[in-house]
């Protein structure tokens, strides 16, 4: 039951997250503990954040009572993906160093808790923080979990972009072209590590056309944190090409979409 995050911060969308490792109590499962994740997840995924993470530290505090390592994982994992979707990035930290603190003391490897460490880029790529996001997502990729490992990659030539560092962001493109069955998310990835290298390019017209495809690329998915950096990807184009009035057109969309996620 437990939230893939693709938060980017961004990032981050509701799903399920494949392979909870760990110790635990084998195929049992705490029914009160299920009922209250079962019932954060709902809220999540119709957008409802605060409420999401209010049953997710609930579900947490039960986690640490019945101490089953992977419900710890689980449970703190969403509550820190939510705290991040509110910009909570203190909380959010702090949960995330209480949850690997928790595991490591019940025989959790630093692959089993890679995950984090995605949740954590995420953070430090909302603060701005892009050397730092590099780093976490550079650690992410010893996941165990091979989504977690192309997320990490992606995130890790998003802030790569930012810092100009065309290195790091060519291979983060080549690895995902080379990856095979790719998940339409992870393709939508792609496409926004296409749309960064245009603008490092300056190649603004095409990067601007990127930008709005990949908009409604994420829209359809529904990952409105990657849909909203998507449209400031777009804005920034076409600031750069003199088009003021669109650009500013773009921007009120990416405001009322904050707004709006901020009542819910």
């Amino acid at each position: 039951m437990k939230l893939r995050s693709y938060i980017i911060v961004l990032p981050l969308c509701a799903g399920f997250l494949s392979g909870c490792f760990g110790g635990g109590h084998g195929e049992w499962e705490d029914s009160h503990y299920a009922s209250m994740m079962e019932a954060a997840d709902s809220v999540f995924k119709l957008g409802y954040i605060k409420q999401a993470q209010q049953q997710y530290a609930i579900a947490l505090d039960r986690a640490f009572l019945i101490d089953d390592p992977r419900a710890i994982h689980d449970a703190g994992f969403n509550l820190a993906i939510s705290e991040l979707r509110l910009k909570d990035y203190k909380t959010s930290l702090a949960t995330l160093d209480r949850v690997s603190e928790a595991l490591t003391a019940r025989g959790w490897t630093a692959a089993q808790r890679a995950d984090l460490h995605l949740v954590r880029s995420s953070i430090f790529y909302g603060q701005k923080s892009w050397r730092a996001a590099g780093h976490e997502a550079n650690l992410a990729k010893s996941s165990m979990d091979n989504s977690i490992c192309l997320k990490a990659y992606a995130m890790s030539g998003f802030a790569a972009s930012e810092l100009s560092d065309r290195t790091t962001l060519e291979d983060t493109i080549n690895h995902l072209t080379a990856t095979k069955k790719a998940t339409d998310h992870e393709q939508a990835d792609l496409k926004e590590l296409f749309v960064r290298r245009f603008m490092m390019d300056q190649n603004w017209s095409q990067a601007a056309d990127g930008a709005r495809d990949l908009v409604k690329i994420r829209e359809e998915e529904m990952d409105y944190e990657a849909m909203r950096r998507a449209l400031l990807l777009e804005v920034r184009a076409l600031r750069a090409m003199g088009q003021q009035n669109m650009a500013s057109d773009v921007m009120k969309q990416f405001s009322d979409s904050v707004k709006a996620q901020g009542v819910q």
